[in-house]
């Protein structure tokens, strides 16, 4: 069996489609069922989600409120479970389409922790680094909760830091890029950290794109 690599991560973003009903109905379950693959030219996408929990009237008033729904209507009701198809508007903000164009499977996806939890599984851990870095570009907060390979699991030694695998200059640009913020939201931009180290953006993506494959490398093994 070939080896592949699942991440599962939250991506947060206020204009993320649902991300203000989420927010609103954090008790309940929400399961994206499918999504559009395709980058949107306008409004008009359809989505499915299933919903788990007893207060369905809040999560319809939820919607009605939502800025990145146009409209909605169930489609299946069960004793626990709704099914909604919901018309996204122009205002909603799309990642699943990189997602489809860097060739990664989506698993699952579900609202998490005031955002949306995504389980994904890539061929290669350069993939999933190109996703963060995308979400980066659009604003949109990334955090890995666990990454792991479907392969032999590497043993790394106590001793085996990472630090110790950067060249110097990969770990002054880590440093830095940390210390200006520049992985969150509102922290510094790619042009910024360029200019303090005295480098093109274009660069500072090739490093940064190298430093994460490392981090992927050192945890998970070759």
């Amino acid at each position: 069996m070939s080896q592949s690599f699942v991440a599962e991560l939250v991506v947060s973003h206020p204009d993320l489609p649902l991300t203000p009903t989420v927010r609103a109905v954090s008790e309940m379950t929400i399961t994206l069922e499918s999504l559009p693959l395709t980058r949107p030219e306008r409004s008009g996408s359809i989505a499915f989600y299933s919903v788990t929990g007893a207060d369905f009237r809040t999560f319809e008033m939820s919607l009605d409120d939502d800025h990145t729904v146009d409209e909605w209507h169930v489609t299946m009701e069960f004793e626990e479970c709704n099914i909604y198809q919901v018309r996204l508007s122009s205002a909603a903000k799309f990642t699943t389409p990189e997602i489809a164009d860097l060739g990664v499977r989506v698993l699952s996806i579900e609202n998490g922790d005031r955002g949306w939890r995504f389980r994904l599984q890539a061929s290669d851990k350069e993939r999933l680094g190109a996703y963060w870095e995308y979400c980066r570009d659009q604003g949109v907060d990334f955090h890995l909760e666990r990454l792991y390979s479907s392969g032999p699991r590497a043993t790394v030694g106590e001793t085996d830091s990472l630090e110790a695998h950067l060249t110097d200059r990969q770990r002054e640009v880590a440093r830095t890029a940390t210390r200006m913020g520049y992985f969150e939201r509102d922290g510094a931009s790619a042009e910024e950290v360029a200019d303090e180290l005295d480098i093109s953006p274009s660069t500072l993506s090739t490093h940064l794109r190298r430093i994460m494959a490392k981090v992927f490398r050192h945890t998970f093994g070759n």
